[in-house]
């Protein structure tokens, strides 16, 4: 089973400490996840996470790549690797903070019902870091919560 998949599978049956579970590890980072609560857009239906399949990234390097393309950073959050961003950073993108969708899938009807988060790195090559984990779990745990998001509603891209 793929790194992302696992994940996914963990949440889907309510495990919270992913983290401990899969590493054995001495427990979560401290993850920097932006605690500002801008009115929910009730279209927020499901959360979708990317990996950025490059070694590095952040959200402003990111926001560049997109710019063109996209019309901006096509993700609401980013989780930093160390390399661009520290390891286990949360950047919350303008699209998180103005509450609008983001292109981040080409179906059209997704990108409007959901939260995209992408964990910089590779993930069909190596799993993401102890930190990225630590805080991805707090982060899909903390918008599930505010956004009454169920765990069937969590998914990859």
């Amino acid at each position: 089973m793929k790194p992302l998949d696992l994940l996914l599978f963990s949440i889907s049956i309510g495990l919270t400490s992913f983290t401990a579970y899969t590493f054995c590890g001495a427990g979560p980072a401290d993850a920097d996840v932006p605690t500002t609560a801008p009115e929910r857009n009730p279209a927020f239906r499901s959360i979708v996470i990317h990996h950025s399949a490059t070694h590095a990234g952040s959200a402003a390097a990111f926001e560049r790549n997109h710019r063109v393309r996209l019309g901006g950073l096509a993700y609401h959050f980013i989780i930093g690797n160390g390399s661009g961003a520290a390891d286990g950073e949360v950047e919350q993108g303008y699209r998180w903070r103005d509450q609008i969708p983001g292109p981040h899938t080409k179906n059209q009807t997704v990108n409007l019902e959901s939260i995209a988060i992408c964990l910089v790195g590779d993930l069909e090559a190596a799993p993401p870091t102890r930190k990225q984990l630590a805080a991805l779990m707090e982060l899909l745990e903390r918008l599930r919560r505010e956004c009454a998001i169920p765990p069937e509603r969590v998914r990859s891209h």
